[in-house]
């Protein structure tokens, strides 16, 4: 392959507000001008031209997608190094991104992104039902996801296929104590990525903290209370003489 056309596949999570680079230089010529293209995998669409810059003048980035998101790790373009960076990632960026300066192809990165969304959304409350899964953005060969808990323990995992992209986690009583869980991306038997999430579940407000004491205490009490009663009754009913109820 040479210098030239080097190719490359990267994961990244959009749970963390991850970024990617994009490499892209010579080492040997300078060249007057660059550009960027991407072909998304998500999208039905052609390949677009997201970048582009001529020798010593400002970048322009030609699509809205990446506005505001994508920036030159050298500025301006000096001839030799169009390498950029996209930040923050979203699971749409997926796709494969060509660098080429003046006619030729100098880099292909094919990216790949990861996220974790649950069922309810937003805070639960222990004791519910969660649905957590695990997508992919596409699926290249042996793409395998699995689910691993805090302890570290595999609790589920799914090889996919084209149609298949996501792997779903079913939580049937949430737990404060376990509320940590990982989605592992491997191609084969080698991690390419892991994302974390975290369970977040509601706090109870002072108020329900007093009612759940206060009833706690009287329930308490009352058992103890309903005890000595029927510990006197009985004691009393010992002692009795014999004939007590009996007329005359």
């Amino acid at each position: 392959m040479g210098p030239y056309n080097k190719h490359y596949t990267l994961y990244r999570s959009v749970m963390d507000h991850s970024e990617f680079h994009l490499m892209c230089y010579s080492n040997t010529e300078h060249y007057n001008n660059a550009a960027w293209t991407w072909l998304s995998h998500l999208h039905q669409s052609s390949r677009k031209t997201i970048a582009t810059a001529f020798k010593s003048q400002p970048m322009n980035v030609s699509e809205s997608h990446f506005v505001n998101r994508l920036m030159l790790t050298k500025t301006p373009f000096n001839g030799w190094n169009f390498s950029m960076r996209v930040f923050p990632v979203v699971f749409e960026d997926a796709g494969e991104y060509t660098c080429t300066l003046e006619t030729i192809t100098f880099m292909t990165i094919r990216l790949s992104t990861v996220k974790v969304t649950a069922e309810p959304s937003d805070t639960v409350t222990e004791g519910d039902t969660v649905t957590l899964n695990c997508s992919v953005s596409d699926v290249p060969a042996s793409t395998r996801l699995v689910w691993i808990n805090g302890d570290g323990e595999t609790v589920g995992e799914k090889t996919l296929s084209g149609e298949e992209k996501s792997l779903s986690l079913v939580i049937q009583k949430a737990d404060r104590g376990r509320g940590k869980w990982t989605c592992g991306v491997f191609d084969q038997k080698t991690l390419q990525l892991s994302v974390p999430y975290n369970l977040e579940f509601r706090v109870r407000s002072l108020p329900d903290r007093w009612i759940t004491t206060i009833s706690g205490y009287l329930f308490v009490k009352l058992v103890v209370g309903l005890g000595l009663i029927y510990s006197l009754t009985r004691k009393n009913r010992q002692i009795m003489p014999q004939g007590w109820n009996r007329r005359g």
